[in-house]
């Protein structure tokens, strides 16, 4: 009981400083309209906001990875996207980019570096926090790891992160921004895991970030050379230019996270998968149909 509550304490602990700490990234974000940007790239000094977002991050993974070893890796990366995404929430929407003069091009760059980035971060997390209790490694390296086929599979559930967005987001408004990605998330890890159950879910914690990169390039494509300000105010800018950067990467992570818990019950493991020594032999595994 004790260990319990002791547990629960640093999750909640966790989740307040990971958000506290981010937050003060919100003033190096403002952009030329005198309130926080929609995203990094609107700022009025993007490479001092980018920096200090780093120098922020480096103790949310610290505290992401302490949370890890206590519970698991993906736990830890439910807290870094949490915080992610209560920053998003003190930040510009599509809105704002597109009455502001901004472009979407610029945006789909950005969230296509976000997803470089959320892998590099899954990488430290699963590195400092170790592999998830139900699905051991089958390498030596997390590098290795990316290499394997599955994680090809993992890619392609990108697919189902769009849809999921377009279906759900239908307003500007930043809760739905955030909430989509959260829903886009779910959708990845579930199905990620199902469709490729022995491989690592690194590749699937950075998917919804290369979602909102394929999705603000169809937006910023079906513009043509209108400005986004014209598409928005006429209700014909794309539903998948809506979520900004750090609404995929935040909410993203926090539904991939959920999904794969929601994905456990489908995975199971068979009599003789366990070895003489009690180890899992995932070369068995199976997914429930």
């Amino acid at each position: 009981m004790l260990a319990a509550i002791l547990r629960n304490t640093l999750l909640v602990a966790a989740l307040a400083v990971g958000a506290l700490l981010l937050s003060l990234a919100r003033g190096s974000m403002v952009s030329a309209s005198g309130v926080p940007g929609p995203a990094l790239v609107n700022a009025v000094a993007p490479i001092s906001a980018t920096l200090l977002l780093a120098g922020l991050l480096l103790p949310v993974l610290g505290v992401a990875i302490l949370v890890g070893r206590v519970f698991n890796a993906a736990v830890a990366l439910f807290v870094l996207g949490a915080a992610i995404s209560v920053l998003s929430m003190q930040c510009g929407t599509i809105e704002d980019l597109a009455l502001g003069g901004g472009a979407l091009g610029p945006l789909a760059i950005e969230s296509g570096l976000w997803a470089v980035a959320t892998l590099g971060m899954v990488l430290v997390v699963f590195a400092g926090s170790g592999a998830l209790p139900d699905l051991p490694r089958e390498r030596s390296s997390w590098f290795a790891e990316l290499a394997d086929r599955g994680s090809g599979v993992h890619l392609l559930t990108v697919i189902l992160a769009l849809g999921a967005v377009w279906l759900v987001v239908q307003t500007p408004m930043k809760g739905q921004a955030i909430g989509g990605a959260v829903v886009a998330g779910i959708a990845v890890g579930f199905a990620g895991r199902l469709l490729a159950p022995r491989t690592q879910p690194l590749v699937l914690f950075a998917v919804p970030a290369l979602a909102g990169c394929i999705g603000m390039a169809i937006a910023s494509m079906a513009l043509g050379t209108a400005p986004p300000s014209q598409a928005f105010v006429a209700g014909t800018l794309s539903r998948l230019g809506f979520p900004m950067p750090l609404d995929w990467v935040g909410g993203g992570l926090c539904g991939v996270s959920i999904g794969l818990g929601w994905s456990r019950g489908f995975v199971r493991s068979t009599p003789d998968e366990v070895s003489a020594g009690g180890e899992i032999d995932v070369s068995r595994r199976v997914v429930r149909g």
